[in-house]
């Protein structure tokens, strides 16, 4: 590699010449950088042979970048290979620019085009060089070459490396500044990628499936962090029934692992107008139907009968509605097997269903006889289970690391 030695030349206030002369030969003295501080623009000579641009500009800068050297060459060997990615390009000019995105231009009334890198992308590139400087040639190309396909996927090929350096790309560029760009289409390649993983690689290593799984456990469990955020913003906001009624109807499958399908749209009642709120299926095939009131409906009347608490009609008209979903569901049950078998494609058992009422919260049970009659009241209704808005949060915070501490016994 040729010595260098850079000689600045001060045209005026504003304008600064970089030379540079290499080998100590006066002849190879040539224009490296011409800094124009007054408009904030570099613009740079690459050596003759060494590019196939005679200038590239360089906006928004008063200075030149770290990413260029004084002896004028782009560091890193980005300039090689860069020059290699876009000689054949039918490129007329190109700007690196601090402020414009990147974009690829048709020049108007020809077959030539005016690129623009983003300083931002054009310094991710060449940090991406730093990282694999010491890996072979092929690896560099690959990386020219998803750099342009992701930028502009019309005008550049796709990378054709091999398995071998693509996990070599991928373990050394992984990083959190991909997460944003995520699709939902990219998150469904991640889990059927962790899933093959699973079923392929670790099958027979029991020490790395253990691992594995472990990770899941912690992914499931930031999943139900946000769930029960959500939950406890509802119940600070004191959503209206029907987002209740949209919020579990997502999310409280995770309540009770059997449940493996969600009915969204449920009619039970064959000359009636309302829905069910939601029916869920269990992992045998058996149909249970769910009725949401909010966390403040009330459980108990305010007086007592005999020295007794008894239900608040709004609870009990809940219960009332919920038997009646129950008796036209049996009694209509092959109709409604076969019309969730059609619209659904899964098959279900309509026998003794039991309806689930996720209504009111603990909280209202401030003394002792009110639990005990509470307790008596509920376990008293057949077919029907009262779930209380505090118990439903309970059982979703147990499921965060539900395994997780057997995996670690088990080692």
């Amino acid at each position: 590699m040729p010595k260098y030695e850079s000689e600045l030349e001060f045209i005026n206030p504003t304008i600064t010449e970089y030379w540079v002369i290499e080998d100590e030969n006066p002849e190879t003295k040539r224009l490296a950088f011409r800094v124009d501080k007054q408009h904030h623009n570099v613009q740079f000579f690459p050596r003759e042979d060494d590019f196939f641009l005679n200038e590239i500009l360089i906006e928004g800068f008063d200075r030149i970048p770290d990413d260029f050297s004084d002896n004028g060459y782009i560091k890193q060997g980005v300039q090689y290979y860069l020059n290699k990615k876009l000689e054949n390009k039918s490129i007329t000019s190109l700007t690196i620019s601090k402020e414009s995105d990147s974009a690829i231009r048709k020049v108007r009334n020809e077959d030539s085009y005016r690129l623009t890198l983003k300083y931002d992308d054009f310094k991710t590139l060449r940090e991406k060089f730093i990282v694999v400087n010491n890996q072979s040639t092929q690896s560099k190309n690959d990386i020219l070459d998803g750099f342009f396909y992701n930028l502009f996927p019309d005008k550049f090929d796709e990378s054709t490396s091999t398995a071998q350096q693509q996990y070599r790309n991928v373990i050394k560029n992984l990083n959190t500044d991909i997460i944003e760009h995520l699709t939902p289409d990219d998150l469904m390649k991640f889990e059927g990628f962790i899933t093959e993983l699973l079923d392929k690689r670790y099958q027979s290593n029991s020490h790395k499936f253990l691992q594995l799984a472990r990770t899941k456990i912690r992914v499931d469990t930031i999943a139900i962090d946000r769930i029960l955020d959500e939950f406890k913003q509802n119940v600070r906001n004191s959503i209206s029934e029907n987002l209740w009624g949209k919020y579990l109807k997502k999310n409280l499958f995770l309540l009770d692992s059997k449940y493996v399908k969600i009915l969204p749209e449920l009619n039970v009642i064959l000359r009636g107008s309302r829905n069910v709120d939601f029916g869920m299926i269990d992992t045998k095939g058996y149909l249970d139907i769910f009725e949401i009131k909010k966390p403040d409906t009330p459980l108990l009347s305010n007086d007592t009968d005999r020295g007794n608490y008894y239900l608040h009609t709004t609870t009990v008209k809940a219960i009332v509605q919920a038997e009646k979903y129950l008796f036209n569901a049996e009694r209509k049950a092959s109709i409604l097997a076969d019309d969730i078998r059609r619209e659904e494609k899964i098959n279900v058992k309509v026998v003794k269903p039991r309806a689930i009422l996720i209504t009111g919260h603990s909280e209202q049970l401030d003394t002792e006889e009110k639990r005990d009659d509470f307790k008596v009241l509920r376990q008293s209704l057949k077919n029907i289970d009262i779930i209380l808005y505090d118990e439903l949060l309970e059982g979703l915070e147990n499921q965060k690391n539900k395994y997780y501490d057997q995996i670690i016994e088990s080692e």
